[in-house]
């Protein structure tokens, strides 16, 4: 089983160098093979001035998107400042309206307490 093994690799070795050697023989021994041969080198060079064209274009629409993403960005920016400022605009009426009513209870208490006072003051004081 072994040696069929080592047998089956030669006869896929032998096959292989044969297409390499009749593929060489083609391309470097023969009129057609030659014209083949700079037929592919051309279709090459085209396909790879194409490549460069498409890499061009890519990396330009690119670089565009990296600018929109750049101004959305920056338009992001300015709306969230605009927000925060209104949200602190906001917070500072809001806590001014609680701090007046604080102060209108605090006054309602002053003339409670002084109210409470008029009535206890001819009490007898403790000792």
């Amino acid at each position: 089983m072994n040696d069929n093994h080592i047998d089956n690799k030669f006869l896929f070795g032998l096959f292989l160098g044969g297409v390499i050697g009749a593929t060489a023989i083609f391309f470097l021994g023969t009129k057609e093979g030659k014209k083949t041969a700079k037929m592919i080198g051309r279709k090459g060079k085209e396909l790879m001035g194409d490549l460069e064209e498409k890499i061009e274009d890519l990396e330009e629409k690119g670089k565009e998107l990296i600018e929109k993403g750049q101004e959305i960005k920056e338009q992001v920016i300015e709306e969230m400042k605009d927000k925060a400022q209104d949200v602190s605009q906001e917070a500072s009426v809001r806590i001014d309206r609680a701090l007046e009513k604080l102060e209108d209870v605090q006054k309602g208490s002053l003339e409670t307490t002084a109210s409470i006072r008029k009535h206890f003051v001819n009490l007898p004081k403790r000792k």
